[in-house]
């Protein structure tokens, strides 16, 4: 077997001597970005586990910096033979200055600065969209019976919110306690989730958790491999479709004999391995939904229209400010057949004159008339 994998998490080899050769003392300013990392230290391994925590701080500062740390590997008959990491082409790692290690429970915990240059087409991250979580649907409920996981999508719900709350600083997390379908989606229910502020929903289903055959070597003769297969989808409320789909698998030891397992809520049960390993595969579900959304633009139905001045259900919490510039988007309906639609660009440029936690009012700069402009055309906000 000879095949590349790309990772989004756990650096093996080779990213403490990068670091050392970019390690600088120089004091914090403009494209610094400081972040803290932690890992888990397994089986007396602090090496692997300071390797871990630098990559995840690194991940963390590049994120919050528009761009994106990407590793690959190269995996033959299982064996790690290389391993690579870089930014995404939207900046550049300049230097890295460590800044405090210490140990505390298991857990190793690095703080450092990294000098991230971004390029012309990174992504301003001032500004975010909002991302609506459902609740993860198990749809493998007889594989649950096994540890009686029943659970399991509630909670792995939550790990994911904790994720994309990490890896995805260009969205506005909001969750919903039951689970969502595509089928649901049709256009009234995108176009009523649109006017309501939801532009991204994430839907999700695990639908594999079956046990595999016994371990073969007699000293993990109690322990069999179990699956884990989730799929994702993210519905693009606006575009009135699914804009990312994707197919998620791993699988990792679980004890032969499951009665004293850990239930899903707790953290023993996301220490093992089974556990580490879905909880893996929901960080990297939380940097793709991150990497598929960062760079769309804030797009909000115009709400109200009065007095020259429109107003839209974007605010702070998404980033604007007073003296933004938004763009208007035309929305001219079939008489015959209110799903049919046609955009129009607008060359009136408006600008927010007020702005609330979750609501701004917007004004043609240049005293141009509005009167044309009706409550369900749509502003832009590019996020660049």
């Amino acid at each position: 077997m000879n095949v590349w994998q790309k990772t989004r998490f756990t650096v093996v080899t080779g990213l403490m001597l990068s670091l050392a050769n970019m390690l600088a003392s120089q004091p914090l300013y403009a494209n610094w970005y400081e972040a803290t990392g932690q890992a888990r230290i397994e089986r007396g391994d602090v090496n692997h586990a300071r390797r871990a925590a630098i990559e995840d701080a690194l991940q963390r500062a590049t994120l919050f910096a528009g761009a994106r740390l990407e590793s690959q590997q190269q995996v033959i008959q299982g064996i790690l033979q290389h391993h690579q990491v870089t930014l995404s082409s939207s900046a550049e790692l300049k230097q890295v200055q460590l800044i405090s290690e210490t140990h505390s429970n298991q857990q190793v915990f690095i703080t450092l600065k990294a000098h991230i240059v971004p390029t012309a087409s990174s992504c301003n991250t001032r500004y975010r969209n909002t991302l609506l979580l459902t609740d993860i649907h198990l749809a493998a409920r007889q594989d649950a019976i096994y540890g009686q996981l029943f659970q399991l999508g509630e909670h792995s719900s939550r790990q994911l919110a904790a994720h994309l709350k990490d890896f995805a600083p260009a969205l506005l997390l909001k969750q919903q306690s039951q689970p969502l379908f595509t089928e649901q989606l049709d256009l009234a229910a995108a176009e009523q989730f649109f006017e309501q502020g939801q532009q991204f929903i994430l839907l999700a289903n695990i639908y594999d958790l079956s046990l595999g055959s016994k371990a073969s070597k007699f000293w993990q003769s109690s322990v069999r491999e179990r699956f884990f297969a989730l799929e994702v989808q993210l519905f693009d409320t606006f575009e009135r479709r699914i804009r990312f789909q994707r197919e998620y698998r791993t699988s990792s030891h679980w004890p032969d004999q499951d009665k004293h397992t850990p239930s899903s809520h707790s953290m023993a049960f996301w220490q093992m391995p089974y556990g580490q390993k879905i909880d893996q595969t929901l960080r990297a579900v939380a940097l793709d939904i991150q990497q598929e959304t960062q760079c769309q633009p804030l797009l909000a139905a115009i709400q109200q229209v009065k007095q020259q001045q429109i107003h839209i259900r974007l605010g702070n919490i998404h980033g604007l400010t007073v003296g933004d510039h938004i763009s208007l988007i035309q929305v001219q309906r079939d008489p015959q057949h209110a799903n049919i639609r046609r955009l129009v660009d607008s060359p009136i440029q408006l600008t927010i004159t007020e702005v609330t936690a979750e609501g701004a009012w917007a004004a043609s700069a240049s005293q141009q008339l509005i009167n044309h402009i009706q409550v369900g055309d749509i502003v832009s906000v590019v996020n660049r």
